[in-house]
């Protein structure tokens, strides 16, 4: 789960794809060579047009460390750099840390003169079994192949461009049959774009597969190993699903790709950078194509609703369009039906009303987001959640003429427009519908931690509201421990803790999380080594109740009647 949900730190960067950029005149060129040496390593060859940069002025940039996952780094001489005068010295160093990371800078030892040529060797990230999973932005190596986020291996332009770029494919040392694919296209191909596109983006090359079999330049699924389910399959539902969120947006025109690829560690997620996104999977763990619509449908609805402004700030709405409309969308283009419509929205709710952090304001949330995975999933409910009793009271208020769809449609118009697109522009379309007080009041007591509560007839006729208690999901010490293998941040007093499990604890095995964390009947189960000793230990990884709220289909209606 952790990479799905900082997979909001790239959605944060799609912005750039709707810009439209302002020049005096053409934008410099930047000629960008890709070529993979069979599964060693990614030469990376990147021309700049006479960048005419004084000395001491910054070149490039990569983050050497990124949420958690690590890059190339390009240590000492890795990364060279020349222009027409000749070998180009360069000073690294790095830039004051962010909470997402830190970035290091190659800059000038004097004046270049011409064109500029960077150079190096992108070596894909080792990983295991034992590896944390986290966001996709990595450069992994994969069946004679490689993928991979520009994050995790491109240094970029410190300039900001527009550029004018030119990426090319050097296939020359690739397995026979090899094709290049950028999240922008096949093969050799030609777009202006800023230079932090090149970063997040995604790349992949080598043998890969495809649905369609052959890329028709407008939607395309990758990937290198053959997954345990029908990929071909997966990739009409994903094209389904595209076809029907792009028209929503009114953008039915873009291109659009999707890469996947396998962990070899348990766990699965993905992360959405400009139009495409990245998913991966366990292939021990058997995924179906059912299983991952979900996560694929969440990641597809990042490409489109943004907010500006703080992460902190935003995020409820970032992730909570994602999750809102991941849904909507699907439901009423028939690939979800209305029970399991009905299904995932009660999950989505369920994940509000039993999260440890629900009552935290959007700042205090936003200060734990990077260093507690479950303070990561607060923007999820919470948005979903809120985005729910909005879109309820519009439709009140309106008679059924208006809706959530308009505010969020309307929202993503002024983006493109390059129009201001934030909490005020919020604030300001939900007040023509709700009132200015009301509109307002809501908003303040969501970004307050203040509990969430739908409106009874928001689903109505299909769905009851009901009111109940839930026993939130509480592991009883840190997630990591299951993947790292020892037992670490034991929490006292809980069911874990009561059962007998001990900080220190090696673990041989543990019972799959999702199945645990989804019925509060189910036990976890624990092998464990302590002292030379294996034991097995069971408990109900359970809170205290909490107050909750779910939906129930009504009896006798319809699933034409179901019109959300």
């Amino acid at each position: 789960m952790r990479a799905r949900l900082l997979g909001t730190v790239a959605a944060v960067a799609t912005a750039w794809a709707s810009l439209a950029f302002a020049a005096d005149g053409p934008p410099p060129g930047l000629d960008l060579v890709l070529a993979p040496h069979g599964d060693d390593y990614v030469g990376v060859t990147m021309t700049l047009d006479d960048p005419k940069l004084s000395a001491g002025a910054g070149l490039v940039k990569l983050p050497l460390i990124l949420v958690g996952i690590p890059s190339a780094r390009y240590d000492g001489d890795a990364l060279t750099a020349r222009d027409d005068k000749g070998p180009l010295p360069l000073i690294q160093t790095e830039q004051p840390p962010t909470p997402q990371g830190v970035y290091r800078q190659w800059s000038t030892t004097r004046a270049t003169v011409g064109d500029v040529v960077v150079s190096y060797k992108a070596p894909p990230r080792p990983v295991t079994a034992s590896t944390n999973n986290g966001p996709l932005f990595d450069l992994r190596k994969e069946s004679g192949g490689f993928m991979g986020a520009g994050v995790g291996f491109l240094a970029t332009p410190m300039g900001e461009g527009p550029y004018s770029v030119n990426l090319k494919w050097d296939l020359a040392d690739a397995p026979a049959g090899s094709r290049g694919v950028w999240t922008h296209g096949e093969g050799d191909v030609h777009v202006v774009l800023p230079a932090e596109a090149l970063a997040f983006s995604y790349y992949g090359v080598g043998p890969l597969q495809s649905y369609p079999a052959k890329s028709d330049g407008h939607f395309g699924l990758f990937w290198l190993s053959e997954p345990p389910f029908d990929a071909a399959g997966l990739g009409g539902k994903i094209q389904s699903l595209y076809a029907v969120t792009s028209d929503f947006w009114g953008e039915k025109d873009a291109s659009y790709r999707v890469f996947m690829r396998q962990n070899p560690y348990a766990g699965r997620g993905g992360s959405a950078l400009g139009p495409s996104f990245m998913f991966g999977y366990n292939a021990e763990s058997k995924p179906t194509a059912d299983s991952l619509q979900g996560l694929l449908a969440h990641e597809m609805a990042h490409n489109w609703p943004s907010m500006e402004g703080e992460h902190g700030d935003t995020a409820w709405y970032s992730e909570g369009t994602a999750e809102f409309y991941s849904l909507l969308l699907a439901h009423r283009g028939g690939l979800l039906t209305t029970d399991q419509y009905l299904e995932e929205i009660n999950e989505r709710a369920s994940g509000y009303y039993t999260n440890p952090y629900r009552g935290l304001t959007n700042a205090a949330a936003a200060r734990i987001f990077w260093s507690d995975p479950t303070a990561q999933t607060v923007p999820y409910g919470r948005g979903f959640m809120y985005l729910v009793q909005t879109d309820g009271a519009i439709r009140a208020a309106s008679d059924g003429k208006h809706s959530l769809d308009d505010v969020v449609r309307e929202l993503r118009r002024r983006q493109n427009a390059g129009e201001p697109y934030g909490i005020a522009q919020w604030l300001e379309l939900v007040g023509k519908a709700l009132g200015a007080d009301r509109a307002k009041a809501d908003y303040d007591a969501m970004a307050a931690g203040g509990l969430l509560v739908a409106s009874p007839e928001r689903f109505a006729p299909c769905f009851d509201r009901v009111k109940q208690t839930e026993r939130p999901f509480v592991l009883g010490f840190a997630r990591a421990s299951l993947s790292k293998g020892k037992i670490s941040d034991l929490e006292a007093g809980s069911a874990a803790a009561k059962a007998g499990v001990k900080d220190g604890d090696e673990v041989l095995s543990s019972s799959p999380i999702d199945p645990v964390r989804k019925d509060e009947t189910v036990p976890m189960l624990l092998t464990l080594k302590r002292d030379g000793t294996e034991l097995t230990i069971s408990y109900l990884p359970r809170g205290e109740p909490v107050e909750s709220y779910r939906w129930t289909r009504r009896a006798g209606v319809a699933d034409a009647a179901c019109k959300f």
